[in-house]
């Protein structure tokens, strides 16, 4: 009987465990196998933690198991050893996988806007593209992002004429 493939468990909220499954697929047991060849997929694999005892992990609301690609050079080591990421670690990698996130996203608005969609049109949109569950709380999420991000560009536009006024 082969062995189960080797996974760990993370906390990530809901909407950053919708954009895993776009960029990897989902499991029979709504997990995600990650690759190498993805970023966020070697990021997640350079944090995994080895113990010869079984790590003890307190998982809140928001747990996703994440199965890991054997290698000719890491099978032994995974199959061998107890793995799991720890807490600290995990907040490394929620961030990463939030900043990729908002630059998906970004860029997600920045051609919508630019091929002159209405910002609902494209918060909808991403939402269908990245099959993200389509509920008031993702919606405000996602559309409170863009705010902020036009905030900013708008602050940098008055800040650069500013600065070329008293040039």
């Amino acid at each position: 009987m082969e062995k189960e493939r080797p996974s760990v468990i993370i906390e990530l909220d809901p909407m950053l465990q919708d954009y895993l499954y776009h960029e990897f697929g989902k499991t029979t047991d709504e997990g995600v196998y990650i690759n190498c060849k993805h970023d966020i997929g070697q990021f997640i694999q350079s944090m995994i933690t080895l113990s010869d005892r079984p790590p003890k992990q307190e998982l809140k609301d928001f747990p996703i198991r994440i199965y890991l690609p054997v290698q000719q050079w890491n099978h032994h080591i995974l199959r061998e050893n107890f793995i799991y990421i720890p807490g600290w670690k995990q907040d490394f990698i929620r961030k990463y996988i939030e900043a990729s996130f908002h630059l998906k996203q970004r860029e997600f608005f920045v051609t919508g806007y630019e091929k002159g969609f209405t910002q609902d049109m494209i918060v909808k949109s991403f939402l269908d593209a990245y099959n993200i569950k389509h509920n008031q709380c993702n919606y405000d999420a996602v559309k409170k992002y863009d705010y902020r991000c036009r905030k900013r560009t708008v602050q940098e536009v008055r800040k650069a004429i500013q600065m070329s006024l008293f040039d």
